[in-house]
């Protein structure tokens, strides 16, 4: 008994997505009728609210403002965009309805032509970042870096050398971009540059070098 209530304190709550309102009327009509006929007779939902009936009359409504508003007329427009507005309401408040009785089971909650809403999938370790593209600036003396967003990344590591000594560092800096700027280096020197990136689960490796001579 103790391993089933520890096993359903962990299960994570599951929600119904209501994403669909962001999409086109086309689609939202489309999306109530097919949660019409997934609710229809399903023994999980018996008590629908608002009643089916009602949300499809609201569907019959907004094809026939739909249609309507193929002309471009504002009116028209505006007639569709309110009977929308009503369709969402009525299957937001669905939604509510089917949270409420889906028992916290995604296969109950599909049944009824809802969708739930996904889970964000915490971003693993990061990937060494290709090297940095350097650019001279019109500064002389003074160079930028920059590479490749790395997804996931909320700061960049970046260290300088000389390409005669490579692994003394002779300018580090950490930024929340992927760009970042040297200066005071000498002219007619080699420099060579890497970066790495850091997450929410540390930090990857120092790319390879990018390198440049300055001017």
């Amino acid at each position: 008994m103790v391993g089933k209530e520890t096993n359903n304190m962990k299960k994570k709550n599951i929600f119904v997505s209501f994403a669909f309102i962001r999409r086109t009327p086309v689609y939202r009509v489309s999306f109530g009728r097919n949660v019409v006929t997934k609710l229809t007779g399903n023994a999980n939902y018996p008590t629908p609210n608002p009643t089916l009936a009602a949300l499809i009359a609201l569907l019959d409504m907004a094809d026939a403002a739909i249609e309507a508003a193929l002309n471009r007329g504002k009116q028209e427009i505006l007639d569709r965009d309110a009977i929308l507005a009503d369709v969402d309401e009525a299957l937001r408040q669905l939604g509510a309805y089917v949270q409420g009785n889906c028992q916290n089971d995604l296969a109950i909650l599909g049944s009824s032509g809802f969708e739930a809403v996904k889970p964000r999938t915490p971003v693993g370790p990061l990937p060494t970042s290709l090297p940095p593209t350097m650019e001279q600036t019109k500064n002389s003396g003074r160079i930028s870096g920059r590479v490749k967003k790395v997804h996931g990344a909320y700061a960049y590591n970046w260290r300088l050398a000389l390409a005669s000594a490579p692994d003394v560092y002779v300018q580090t800096s950490q930024t929340t971009g992927a760009r970042a700027f040297f200066e005071g280096l000498t002219p007619g020197e080699v420099y060579n540059l890497e970066v790495q990136a850091l997450g929410a689960a540390g930090a990857s490796s120092f790319s390879n070098v990018g390198c440049i001579r300055v001017v």
